[in-house]
């Protein structure tokens, strides 16, 4: 009981941390994340699950799918049942951290530094997950605790030894990015090595390194894959954003910490001072796998995003909690510190709410209830995902039966193959919609071009599912607004074109001539300050008359201070081509949507012209620029519908 009373501070840290991600993994369905993993327990022999669910099915290392097939063998793959192990090894990280905090520094960092990570958005959130951010946490925790009872305090015992070469393999086992960083950590204690304590390290390090090497064919396999395709290399600010995201992206647990921090460096600073030689390695630790990300993202290929630096943010949380742990000793002052930051988790994130990541469950009842309602054979599908079994794997949720789909996949320029198909699909009702996949407005506004009138819809976070039916008219209750007609008009920014060009037709029109020589034009030069401020994109609409072999296309381009505006080394240019819509509808229309880019700065000039890539004679008899509010994917919806 006096062991109770005497730890009752981080017993009750340990509780709100286990509290929090418990309610998020049973009110939370499974992320596109989680359901790639829970696809690949489908294979039954361990081969297969290796060399197919692993190496050519996944990036990860293979640790983590293989016990998630185990586990479920024995406890199903439920959401809170599957992800209850990663919960439990998340609140074996908190404690972890209260223990090395507390041999590294002292007592009251450990809870500091354990109290954040248990409360913070960021932590709660990717340690809920049955991926393998939980078990990379774990495991650089438990290398950094052992490296320090090694390395700095000369604890040396057989047991001390097993612990640090597990902690190395869980590791490498766990996540590529969390085997960089303890690598890292055991280089640094290259450097702080004794006569006593080589020994030990360099046979732990030997003992890992043999736990792994029957992992090392997948992971040569892996980098000579060569990583996250997808991913972007970090801009210069990336750490800035990280730091903001990691406290919630919230000012006020921001100005909350900074102020702790001030107030507890002036209350100490004529006090016991920490040796430099301590923080200083977990302020080595920290920011340098970030720059080692950051500069290999750059040689190599793209590795940072937010979740990889889970690993590393404990020694971030130490060295914060260093100056707050100066604050005199009453409890008062921490307490607060920590109800503020739980409140921002729970009421600023919304984290008790399902609107984190792209949903699965929810779309696929909206789905099965509209089948039910209007008939399944009345209905065209087409939803943007992974994978189709992501969705149908809560079949059972709306009766058993797996939605189909007629597109599962829409890539970028798959409207045209759209725009074909879709005039002469005889379905009444289509669903439009997308979860965790980059789907372009174009995608959405071919399909609104068949079926005008939107007959219900629901948007979730990185995902929306919606169904329209065919009519007559558009019956859409979204905003719209024109802003230049060649040439009659313009609310914002300017024309440039060839007056000579442009022929007189009758008394109400005219047309503007294309041809080799003039292969470009009419232009709409204009500045982003000038839109419009609600969340939109532009629509360009155009008709013309163009020859069989001729081809045009509408392009976006920007400039910042007279030349062209680089992103990833590249000038901004959007385009699309024409000529396919305009040859299929009767009067000749075609249209491009698109969103500004949000790099994109209010002063830079922009411009939208048609492009005439053949030398054809191309006669443009309409072009139009029009705002269009976003209702199909716009950013995160603080406010669901």
């Amino acid at each position: 009981m006096s062991w109770i009373r005497r730890n009752v501070d981080i017993i009750f840290i340990i509780l709100i941390g286990f509290s929090l991600r418990m309610t998020g993994a049973v009110s939370h369905s499974y992320s596109n994340d989680e359901l790639s993993a829970v696809s690949r327990l489908r294979y039954t022999s361990f081969s297969d699950l290796i060399d197919l669910g692993v190496e050519k099915g996944d990036m990860h290392p293979a640790g983590v799918q293989v016990f998630m097939k185990i586990w479920s063998l024995g406890f199903g793959k439920g959401e809170w049942s599957m992800r209850l192990p990663f919960i439990l090894l998340s609140v074996g990280a908190i404690l972890l951290l209260f223990l090395l905090g507390q041999r590294w520094f002292n007592r009251k960092v450990g809870l500091i530094a354990a109290g954040l990570l248990a409360v913070l958005y960021f932590s709660v959130l990717n340690s809920e997950f049955a991926r393998p951010y939980s078990f990379g946490l774990f495991f650089t925790i438990l290398v950094g605790y052992q490296l320090y009872r090694l390395l700095i305090e000369e604890s040396i015992s057989t047991l001390r030894i097993i612990a640090l070469s597990i902690g190395f393999a869980g590791a490498m086992y766990s996540h590529y990015f969390a085997f960089f960083f303890v690598i890292f950590m055991g280089f640094t204690g290259l450097f702080l090595l004794k006569k006593t304590t080589w020994k030990a390290y360099f046979l732990s390090a030997l003992i890992a390194v043999v736990l792994f090497a029957p992992h090392i064919p997948v992971t040569i396999y892996h980098l000579q894959v060569g990583g996250l395709q997808w991913l972007a290399p970090p801009e210069s600010d990336w750490l800035l954003h990280f730091v903001f995201h990691s406290f919630n992206e919230s000012w006020t647990v921001i100005i909350v910490l900074a102020v702790a921090i001030v107030y507890g460096w002036w209350k100490g600073k004529n006090g016991n001072k920490i040796s430099f030689r301590k923080w200083s390695l977990a302020a080595v630790w920290f920011f340098g796998i970030y720059l080692i990300g950051h500069v290999y993202s750059y040689i190599g290929t793209p590795i940072l995003k937010f979740p990889v630096m889970l690993f590393a943010f404990p020694y971030l949380l130490l060295l914060i909690a260093i100056p707050i742990s100066r604050i005199p000793s009453h409890p008062y002052p921490m307490i607060g510190m920590l109800l503020v930051v739980l409140v921002s988790t729970v009421q600023e994130k919304k984290y008790v709410q399902n609107v984190h990541f792209a949903l699965f469950k929810e779309p696929g009842i909206k789905m099965a209830n509209w089948q039910k309602t209007y008939g399944a054979e009345h209905i065209y599908t087409i939803y943007n995902l992974n994978n189709p079994e992501y969705i149908n794997f809560y079949k059972e949720e709306w009766g058993g039966e797996p939605l189909n789909f007629n597109w599962s996949i829409v890539e970028y320029g798959d409207d045209y193959l759209l725009y074909e198909t879709l005039q002469s699909r005889p379905e009444e009702y289509c669903v439009i919609g997308f979860s965790s996949r980059n789907t372009l407005v174009q995608a959405f506004e071919t399909v609104l071009h068949f079926y005008p009138q939107i007959v219900d819809y629901e948007r979730y976070n990185n995902g929306s599912v919606f169904l329209l039916k065919k009519a007559e008219s558009h019956k859409i209750d979204r905003a719209e607004e024109v802003l230049a007609t060649f040439d009659t008009y313009k609310k914002i920014g300017e024309w440039v074109y060839d007056e000579s060009l442009t022929k007189q037709v009758d008394k109400t029109g005219s047309h503007y001539q294309l041809d080799g020589e003039h292969s470009v034009g009419p232009k709409f030069k204009f500045q982003e300050k000038d839109l419009p401020q609600t969340e939109g994109y532009i629509k360009v609409n155009v008709s013309g008359v163009l020859p069989p072999e001729a081809g045009l296309t509408i392009s976006f381009t920007a400039t910042r201070d007279g030349a062209s505006i680089l992103h990833q080394d590249k000038p901004v240019w959007i385009g699309h081509d024409q000529e396919n819509m305009m040859r299929y509808h009767p009067e000749h229309y075609s249209f491009f949507a698109f969103k500004v880019p949000t790099y994109i700065l209010p002063d830079d000039n922009l411009s939208i012209q048609l492009w005439n890539r053949t030398g054809d004679k191309i006669e443009i008899n309409f072009m139009e620029i029009v705002w269009v509010e976003n209702i199909w994917n716009p950013p995160f919806l603080q406010e669901m519908e």
